[in-house]
């Protein structure tokens, strides 16, 4: 088989060619991975895979069509704003099933924050006449310094014994990592059969309040914090005014009023059909905070 894989060098991405690397070395035919910079170079050399390097952009439409030539399957991690073209290129090429790692942002109640998704989405599965697709939709992705949102937590925690919260807390979050992704890729592309055409959600073990979330961050740390939380009314208007008088406020009204959503999905149909068995919070936690205390 020849894989083609974007987003190689991402969070996730790097972590299922280090597993492919130890357990799937003689797997696949060719690795062809889309690239950006060369920092992969050292880990091509070393990790006995058959990886071709294709330094590229992904809006480039003439790169597609020559990158996913004489391709079986395409590993496409690198984001759903970028499956547009790559799927059309696939399509003209004759690729047989595109696996693409897409987000459970598409089911916000909020239109800002969930149509771009729905839009794209819905469009390209229409395409399963011509062409096999898995759809795989992370929920908040973590695990290490790579990740851009529990990272920026753990040392906000670290710093602070305070930590604001817009609204009670209670809304429900189920972060996955990056190495459960990694694995969950290999189980897809093993189970072709059972994944082809399917659709499924990938968050962690179990639901967890937000800020049951915190405290559990704080703990690993060994820090005691003061949950502080202020009203979702309130901080709605607050970030409103921000957003008039600076330019560049970190937040939004949006953002804000999203703090009452719920972000709980489950996983139950990717855990029968390929065997998904994410690790829980507290598990993938203690890993990244282990990281950041060796950093610190």
């Amino acid at each position: 088989m020849k894989l083609l894989i974007t987003g190689a060098n991402g969070h996730s991405g790097k972590l299922f060619l280090k597993n492919l690397s130890t357990t799937n070395i003689k797997k696949y035919e060719e690795i062809h991975i889309i690239v950006r910079n060369d920092d992969l170079d050292r880990f091509i050399e070393e990790s006995g895979l058959n990886i071709i390097k294709h330094k590229g952009d992904l809006t480039d439409v003439k790169f597609l069509t020559e990158v996913t030539r004489n391709i079986d399957t395409i590993l496409h991690i690198a984001g759903v704003q970028m499956s547009r073209n790559l799927f059309e290129a696939a399509i003209n090429n004759k690729v047989n099933w595109i696996i693409a790692v897409h987000t459970t942002g598409r089911y916000s109640q909020f239109k800002m924050a969930s149509e771009e998704y729905i839009n794209i989405e819905d469009n390209l599965l229409t395409l399963r006449d011509e062409i096999n697709i898995t759809i795989l939709r992370p929920t908040m992705i973590y695990g290490s310094s790579r990740d851009r949102n529990m990272y920026k937590l753990i040392k906000f925690i670290d710093k602070s014994p305070v930590f604001p919260i817009f609204g009670n807390g209670k809304n429900l979050m189920q972060p996955v990592t990056a190495t459960d992704l990694a694995i969950a890729y290999q189980q897809v592309l093993d189970n072709a059969v059972v994944c082809k055409n399917q659709n499924y959600n990938l968050s962690g073990k179990y639901p967890i309040k937000y800020k049951e979330l915190i405290k559990t961050v704080a703990s690993k740390l060994d820090k005691n914090i003061i949950l502080l939380p202020i009203p979702i009314k309130l901080s709605y208007y607050a970030v409103l005014v921000g957003n008039r008088i600076l330019p560049k406020f970190p937040l939004n009204e949006e953002q804000v009023l999203r703090m009452k959503e719920d972000k709980d999905f489950t996983h139950l149909k990717a855990n029968r059909d390929f065997g998904y068995s994410p690790m829980s919070f507290d598990e993938g936690i203690e890993s990244e905070v282990n990281e950041y205390k060796g950093e610190k």
